[in-house]
């Protein structure tokens, strides 16, 4: 098959795949239509498999057979290939299918790539401009300029959410985008650090209890305490 920096077949129709996922039915048109207008030639291309024929016809015969649509500007959908096979915590095709649908007919002012992650990593490791990562406890991440937004989704609000951060004007922002979806971040905890332990003065041990006698090895050694072969004592122990 020959790829798409061939100078021979430099001046090709692009068909992109849809989470670089392609059926039999799929297959079978693109083969129908590459012997009618490619010389039976497909193409490998960056974002899928191309052709040589009439753009405008070949669109239309393309419509309605769940690819994206050569444009100048599109979503490029990416998936975790192996999701419902191997690792993951769960199948994302169902997703990637409702997100299809939604976003279906909507031309975006740039390319923007959506990207849903099983739970493996492969392609939030992608840093998409919008993304959802599957969350061991069954939520979703939202994801957004390639970083975690901090934005917990039950499963049935991901496609909704997707579709919406993914018509989000240019350099949006984070902040923006959330704020104009009506999505808060997660609250996170402070953490609390226990004081750590500093020169004992008889009344109290360093962690607070009172003190008691106790027998360390010799060869303990504490912070500010020279190791010995004699046993010594801890007293707050």
């Amino acid at each position: 098959m020959p790829h798409a920096h061939d100078p021979a077949v430099a001046d090709l129709v692009e068909v992109p795949l849809p989470g670089g996922r392609l059926t039999a039915a799929q297959l079978q048109v693109l083969a129908e239509l590459a012997h009618e207008h490619a010389g039976g030639t497909l193409v490998l291309t960056a974002g899928g498999l191309g052709m040589r024929g009439d753009r405008t016809e070949l669109t239309a015969r393309l419509t309605g057979h769940g690819f994206d649509l050569p444009g100048e500007h599109r979503h490029r959908l990416l998936v975790s290939p192996l999701s419902g096979r191997i690792g993951g915590h769960v199948d994302v095709w169902e997703t990637l299918a409702g997100v299809q649908d939604r976003l279906d007919g909507t031309v975006p002012d740039r390319e923007i790539v959506v990207g849903i992650d099983d739970g493996t990593g492969d392609i939030a490791a992608l840093a998409p401009e919008v993304g959802a990562l599957a969350l061991p406890d069954g939520r979703w991440a939202l994801l957004l300029d390639g970083t975690d937004s901090g934005v917990r989704l039950p499963p049935g609000d991901v496609v909704e959410a997707l579709v919406a951060a993914a018509q989000r004007p240019r350099r949006a922002g984070v902040a923006a985008t959330l704020a104009a979806l009506g999505l808060e971040r997660r609250s996170r905890r402070r953490r609390t650090r226990r004081p750590r332990p500093g020169p004992w003065d008889g009344s109290t041990s360093p962690t607070g209890r009172s003190p008691s006698a106790a027998v360390c090895p010799g060869r303990c050694c504490r912070r500010g305490w020279r190791s010995s072969s004699r046993p010594w004592t801890a007293p707050w122990w």
